[in-house]
């Protein structure tokens, strides 16, 4: 009996050995990493945000203050002007139009433009007051002030003048229209009020974010002006 249980126990044990040897095979076998994620790609924000960052930095002083200035475009040395001060921008007047053809407008403002580019690498600011009624700068036929245009064709003639303006302004290389004037003026009394809406200040609001959000879709710089009100203005 006894040899019996002995050659039991003998036979377990060798079935048991090929299991021990796979198991200590496992727990040697090197362990696979997992490679690290890639860092996400940066946003189209943070790229910009870098490229401004990296434009800073390789601009002096002297040409970060000077990015500062939007300022009257000189009757004389206008270009020599944008490099010597570094100029941000060049507000137009009726001076800068006058009895000039449009093609002659165009040439002037790119010798402008080259001088910034070639100074700073960074693009004019060219800016007008272009508002329609008593306050243009470029066209001898005056645009509708936005009262009159209201009340031709509402909100609607509002905008599809916005847009008639911006194409023209682009065309130019005008690419900032001091306008529009969101001062609140309901009385004809008030010094402001023929360059107003001439609404309360709600009608104002909406009146203001359809020109505003016309700009933006034509790439135009708007200006809300003047705040924070002219004169008896809200």
């Amino acid at each position: 009996m006894k040899r019996l249980l002995a050659a039991a126990l003998a036979a377990l044990c060798l079935a048991a050995l090929p299991g021990c040897g796979a198991s200590k095979q496992e727990e040697s076998a090197p362990v696979q990493e997992e490679a690290p994620a890639p860092p996400p790609e940066p946003t189209p924000e943070e790229l910009a945000a870098q490229e401004i960052d990296d434009l800073l930095a390789s601009l002096t002083t002297e040409e970060k203050v000077g990015q500062l200035f939007f300022v009257r475009c000189p009757a004389e040395f206008a270009v020599e002007d944008v490099t010597t001060y570094h100029l941000g921008g060049y507000v137009l007047f009726g001076r800068d139009f006058a009895d000039k053809t449009a093609d002659a407008v165009i040439q002037t403002l790119r010798s402008y433009q080259s001088a910034a580019v070639e100074d700073t690498g960074i693009p004019l600011l060219l800016g007008v007051d272009e508002e329609g009624g008593t306050v243009v700068r470029v066209r001898s036929e005056k645009y509708s002030s936005p009262q009159k245009l209201l009340s031709a064709g509402g909100t609607e003639a509002l905008v599809a003048d916005t847009e008639e303006k911006d194409a023209l302004l682009s065309a130019l290389g005008i690419n900032v229209n001091l306008a529009p004037v969101a001062d609140v003026s309901t009385s004809s009394a008030d010094f402001m009020y023929d360059r107003t809406c001439g609404l309360d200040a709600s009608g104002t609001a909406e009146c203001i974010r359809a020109v505003v959000e016309q700009m933006a879709h034509d790439n135009m710089g708007s200006v809300l002006k003047h705040f924070p009100g002219y004169g008896n203005n809200v």
